[in-house]
């Protein structure tokens, strides 16, 4: 990228050009990425006794080690990619996945949950995520099959990168995993700024017997794009089901758990629910015998 395309519409560039004069007196390099792996190896710590054993915990770890400080204030490089890394957890929970992902991923998009495509009342009220919108609830009941044995709801949540990046090998291996079962599927749908309490809207409405919600996770300053897998055994509001009565795998990306690996536990899940007809705690509870 062009330096002046770089800062274009915030300042000129002789500005930037006197800006980064200044700070090199200083010591200080401004640099166009400082987010690239080779930044984020570099040891930071004055003189270490051990700079072979810093760079052994820098490369064995995402967390911030070794990095030095500046008296009891991180070095400006740490301080910037640390704005950086924050500025990469609002644009995954701001990004609203696009429509043509959605069909993509062979989901029928419902429209938005309760919060009403507002991010703001999403984040403030979060009750609202757990139920559909009334115009996505007629979809529901109108285009979806109703008493799946299985039932997808898919979800941006809190990270829309989350879906877009992981959903579709998640979705495929677990659907494959269960027609191989002889599973019975519903209809999978979409819904915007749902919560993993948005099961028990689509278990009630549906007489799902399973409901798995995979949905994006709340974004980090290590990992913004992961995915959930949420499920439950016959999810309801009457009598209510809790987090107690669900499981949960976690941290799905390429950081984290691997995709395939966490439709293959999840699949495994399933067949247990529909065995011991329960779900959560009381699963754990009835698998001991």
């Amino acid at each position: 990228m062009a330096e002046y395309e770089l800062y274009k519409g915030t300042q000129n560039l002789a500005d930037v050009q006197a800006r980064r004069a200044e700070a090199a007196k200083f010591g200080i390099t401004i640099e166009e990425d400082i987010t690239t792996p080779e930044k984020r190896h570099t040891v930071g710590v004055d003189h270490p006794v051990d700079p072979e054993g810093c760079k052994a915990l820098i490369y064995a770890t995402d967390q911030r080690v070794c990095v030095g400080r500046n008296g009891p204030r991180p070095k400006i490089l740490t301080y910037l990619q640390m704005r950086a890394d924050h500025g990469a957890t609002q644009d995954s929970l701001k990004y609203v996945v696009p429509e043509d992902v959605i069909n993509k991923l062979g989901l029928l998009n419902v429209g938005e949950s309760a919060a009403n495509g507002s991010l703001e009342t999403y984040l403030r009220l979060p009750p609202l995520g757990r139920k559909f919108s009334d115009e996505a609830k007629a979809v529901v009941l109108e285009k979806c099959i109703k008493n799946p044995t299985v039932q997808f709801v898919v979800s941006n949540g809190l990270s829309g990168y989350a879906i877009e990046r992981y959903a579709g090998d998640v979705l495929k291996a677990m659907t494959d995993g269960l027609k191989a079962a002889g599973i019975g599927l519903g209809t999978p749908i979409y819904v915007n700024r749902g919560r993993v309490g948005i099961m028990n809207d689509a278990g009630s409405l549906l007489n799902a017997d399973v409901v798995v919600v995979l949905i994006g996770e709340r974004p980090g300053l290590i990992i913004s794009d992961a995915l959930s897998i949420y499920m439950g055994y016959k999810p309801r509001w009457e009598p209510l089901t809790t987090d107690a009565n669900r499981d949960n795998i976690c941290m799905i990306s390429k950081k984290g758990k691997d995709p395939i690996e966490a439709a293959a536990e999840a699949v495994a899940l399933i067949k247990d629910y529909l065995k011991y007809k329960t779900s959560g705690v009381a699963l754990a509870t009835a698998k001991r015998g």
